[in-house]
């Protein structure tokens, strides 16, 4: 009786531990693409820093609107927090296409943002 207490404590405690950071992920995702949105860097910065989050790891993962942070950034007229999105990305994510097969600066050039302070940033960076 005592094993069955224990593993179904335990199995409820996992089960909590899971669902947690789900929502938590969530939310730092709309933080996120908030302070993209509305150009705060110094707020971007200690968001991720708070969370232990690094760019190069979760930048294929977050979408804002559907589109890639930089794209979003370039959208919205983020230059401050595009170009520092751009200096934490390696060169080789820069250069990759994204879902829909072209590349970021390739699309920014497209999109009539190719003379932006992050496409700036992106053709340095990719030494394009």
């Amino acid at each position: 009786m005592k094993k069955i207490s224990t593993l179904t404590i335990a199995s409820l405690l996992v089960v909590g531990a899971y669902s947690t950071p789900a929502q938590a992920s969530d939310q730092v995702t709309t933080a996120i693409c908030g302070y993209v949105e509305s150009d705060h860097k110094s707020r971007l910065r200690d968001q991720l820093r708070s969370n232990k989050i690094k760019l190069k790891k979760v930048y294929n993962r977050i979408s804002c609107d559907g589109q890639s942070l930089l794209r979003y950034a370039m959208v919205k007229d983020a230059d401050s927090v595009g170009s520092f999105i751009a200096k934490r990305l390696s060169a080789k994510m820069l250069t990759t296409p994204e879902a829909d097969g072209t590349t970021i600066y390739d699309w920014a050039q497209a999109n009539g943002k190719g003379a932006s302070a992050t496409a700036g940033a992106i053709k340095d960076r990719a030494k394009l």
